[in-house]
């Protein structure tokens, strides 16, 4: 399912696989502290705006948060930093940042959804999104290591 509607939407499905393992941990009756529901873990606005009727039906779950993962990736051209704390903390947070919002939380997702995306064996699709926009791997005067496509 992962990968059909991955390629459908063209998304990475190791990107999805990423989220997916974040956000339920592949429990399709997962339901957060905040109301956030089913494998992607989808806000009930959110499902409502791109179709999703029944959030726990695995198959419309990640048909709707695909979509709206597609839709964070075009709005942020590919910016995987930007996209990822949307679809953690929401547009409007990421936009009002003008980038990944200082909220723990949200810095911790990122974080935890690039190192799954980017480990050995994810089956990772190089340049998918776009090859003129490449991905870098700094390590910053902490230690820690940060990705960046700019």
């Amino acid at each position: 399912m992962v990968q059909e509607t991955a390629d459908r939407h063209r998304v990475d499905p190791a990107l999805v696989r990423a989220i997916v393992e974040a956000e339920s941990n592949w429990n399709p009756s997962a339901v957060s502290r905040k109301g956030a529901l089913g494998l992607m873990q989808l806000v009930p606005g959110t499902a409502e705006r791109f179709g999703v009727d029944n959030a726990f039906n695995p198959q419309e779950n990640l048909e709707g948060g695909v979509k709206y993962l597609r839709t964070l990736l075009e709005r942020y051209d590919g910016d995987l930093n930007r996209s990822l704390a949307a679809y953690n903390a929401g547009e409007h947070a990421v936009d009002r940042a003008r980038g990944v919002p200082r909220i723990p939380e949200t810095r911790s997702y990122v974080q935890r959804i690039i190192d799954s995306y980017f480990r050995l064996g994810s089956d990772r699709l190089p340049n998918w999104w776009n090859a003129s926009r490449p991905i870098y791997r700094e390590t910053d005067e902490h230690g820690r290591v940060v990705f960046t496509n700019e």
